[in-house]
């Protein structure tokens, strides 16, 4: 008898992973993980089928390979509430690749969300190269904080760190206030002369992965005692709490998280945070995430074998597509 699983995936600026776990997996046990292609902006929007083909194969061919079926499927996406022109080409491409099984499409916000407190409601931030809150009820709230990409917003994100610590790096080489002789030394040391690096950025188009980059240079000189990148971060800190207060919007249960790679870095980003939201918001409590995005994905893809009936369907923030005829086994 065939085992019956669910995949997951979790589509990026950093990158993308496919996740596929049997349907009767144990709590706990964790899925099976691939890696794939990074979502690249382009002229027509985000090429999902790409970013598919560089997921998908391994993901299937491992189910395959265990005598398996794929039931469902969930798919959590950065740019979709931003980039996108809506959820419709995005689900087509999706059945095209999938074939005729229940496939749930959401913003990495929410797949960020389910995974770091469950579908009971709250708030997360989700911080990496770029970020975005959300908050949620399930039912009919739906609030969306910052997402702006890093020319519009992004704030406290890697790309606005980055781009932070350029700044006090060349206010340094300027011999401007605020400057920062440790990082003026760590972009030569990346870049080389201060005055190639408008070149360098400018012509790129990935420049909000490139100033991401920078992020790690910042957190060390910050860990090497440099106060102005410390300061770089706390403010961070407080932009993502102001973020996650935002995204608590009435009608919210008071419960928020946090989850991407930039809390990666720990106290010196999560301290500041923690402090000023429970200053903002002390009736609310800041829970340490249970997962990811793509843990997220996965169990959004059980709950439409669940319950397909009563699935939060919430255009353009979650939406879900049976594409069978036949009603799919809880």
């Amino acid at each position: 008898m065939q085992t019956e699983w669910i995949l997951g995936l979790d589509i990026g600026g950093s990158g993308s992973r496919a996740g596929v776990q049997r349907l009767d997996a144990p709590a706990g046990e964790p899925p099976l993980t691939f890696a794939g292609a990074r979502i690249e902006v382009r002229s027509g929007g985000i090429p999902l089928a790409a970013i598919l083909e560089s997921l998908l194969p391994p993901a299937l061919q491992a189910v395959a390979g265990r005598g398996g079926q794929l039931r469902a499927a969930a798919v959590g996406m950065s740019g979709l509430l931003s980039l996108t022109a809506g959820t419709a080409e995005a689900h087509r491409t999706l059945r095209a690749q999938l074939g005729p099984i229940p496939v749930a499409l959401a913003s990495d916000a929410v797949t960020s969300l389910v995974g770091g407190i469950g579908l009971g409601g709250g708030a997360v931030v989700s911080a990496g190269t770029g970020v975005v809150g959300l908050g949620s009820d399930f039912a009919g709230r739906w609030h969306r904080v910052d997402g702006w990409g890093h020319v519009l917003g992004d704030l406290g994100s890697g790309s606005w760190i980055g781009t932070a610590g350029l700044q006090a790096a060349l206010a340094a080489h300027d011999g401007r206030p605020g400057g920062s002789p440790a990082l003026l030394a760590l972009l030569r040391e990346r870049w080389g002369a201060p005055e190639e690096l408008p070149r360098k950025i400018y012509t790129r188009d990935d420049r909000a992965g490139i100033l991401a980059s920078f992020a790690k240079d910042v957190a060390g000189a910050a860990h090497a005692g440099d106060p102005v990148s410390a300061g770089i971060w706390t403010r961070a800190g407080v932009l993502l709490a102001d973020n996650l207060t935002a995204s608590l919007a009435p009608g919210v249960p008071p419960l928020a998280t946090y989850t991407g790679g930039l809390f990666d870095v720990g106290p010196l980003l999560l301290e500041p945070l923690a402090a000023r939201f429970s200053a903002v918001r002390p009736d609310a409590e800041l829970r340490a995430p249970l997962g990811g995005s793509l843990e997220g994905a996965l169990i959004l893809a059980r709950e439409l074998l669940r319950a397909p009936s009563g699935f939060p369907d919430q255009e353009p923030y979650l939406t879900s597509r049976q594409n069978t005829a036949q009603q799919v086994r809880p």
